[in-house]
């Protein structure tokens, strides 16, 4: 498969302690102010993991992770919105650019 021109979306990575139900309660703050998930990542390596979020209202969302004190940190990448049916893998997808 060949992949074209993507259009550029804004990812966020926090950085979060190995606590259970962490990243519920981020889905769920951000769900009360209206911030759809569009596609997450977690993982957890020796006590520490990464949270990697692209979201539709990125003011919202970056307000409300530093209204409960959640560092995050951000960049554009690119991402590329697949046909959803079988085979294709999804319906949208995030390309990590490896620098």
């Amino acid at each position: 498969m060949q992949l074209k021109t993507c259009d550029n979306v804004k990812h966020f990575a926090l950085r979060i302690a190995d606590r259970p139900g962490l990243p519920a309660a981020i889905a769920s703050a951000l769900w009360q102010k209206g911030v759809n998930i569009e596609t997450f990542t977690a993982e957890l390596h020796r006590g520490q993991g990464t949270f990697h979020l692209v979201v539709d209202k990125v003011a919202v969302a970056k307000e409300t992770f530093m209204e409960n004190g959640w560092e995050d940190a951000e960049e554009n990448v690119p991402a590329q919105t697949l046909a959803n049916k079988p085979g294709k893998a999804g319906s949208r997808r995030f390309l990590k650019v490896v620098r």
